[in-house]
């Protein structure tokens, strides 16, 4: 179905559980206020703790690292941690839309009918031509000196028809996780809680299964 045809529609993701302690918390405090749809984990990180996130009931991903082990052993790896294989699958600082590893990422995901996020036109009509399940386009700030509200949801207009990821850092600050996103994460999660200050949560909201897949 063309984008246009479709009513508009708004995935809230929080990336980079199991980077650290205090990203965790914070992404577990969203997910139980229910203020994100999705949670996309670090699987090769100490601190990828299944339980608690499980316990949300949040929509759960795999968020791919790159160097690090192979995305089929990352996935083999998510489905031992939480039981099943993840329900969508987006990267690190974008490496799963890299030159060298996006088509053999798409052709993975492909094998398991599931959606990866794409990052622009170029990565989306590649997984489209791999039949694989995307979202129409990606908001959310890559670097803490961008605003944390995206200008497409801060204007108070309508988005676009199709289906919209907004992708978030929730967390409390742990400088020992390494992080120059670390005190941003506040900000973000702040924003995520104050549902006024959030005019996309006032949108038809849906997780990766819904919108891509059903």
């Amino acid at each position: 179905m063309r984008p246009e045809s479709r009513e508009p529609v708004l995935i809230i993701t929080a990336d980079d559980y199991g980077y650290g302690p205090g990203y965790n918390r914070g992404i577990l405090e969203a997910a139980g206020a229910g203020a994100i749809d999705a949670v996309s984990a670090m699987v090769g990180r100490g601190w990828c703790h299944p339980g608690p996130l499980l316990d949300t009931g949040v929509e759960i991903g795999l968020h791919l690292e790159l160097p690090g082990a192979e995305p089929r052993a990352q996935m083999e790896r998510f489905e031992s941690l939480f039981g099943r294989l993840p329900a969508f699958v987006d990267g690190h600082h974008h490496c799963h839309a890299r030159v060298d590893t996006s088509e053999a990422l798409a052709r993975l995901a492909a094998e398991h009918g599931l959606p990866v996020r794409s990052v622009d036109e170029s990565h989306r009509r590649l997984l489209r031509r791999l039949g694989v399940p995307t979202q129409d386009r990606l908001v959310g700030r890559m670097r803490p000196t961008e605003p944390a509200l995206p200008p497409v949801l801060a204007q108070g207009q309508p988005l676009p028809p199709g289906v919209t990821e907004w992708m978030t850092h929730p967390g409390h600050r742990d400088p020992e996780a390494g992080s120059s996103y670390d005190s941003a994460r506040e900000e973000d999660l702040k924003l995520l809680l104050t549902v006024s200050g959030v005019p996309g949560a006032r949108l038809p909201r849906r997780t990766h299964g819904e919108a891509l897949t059903a």
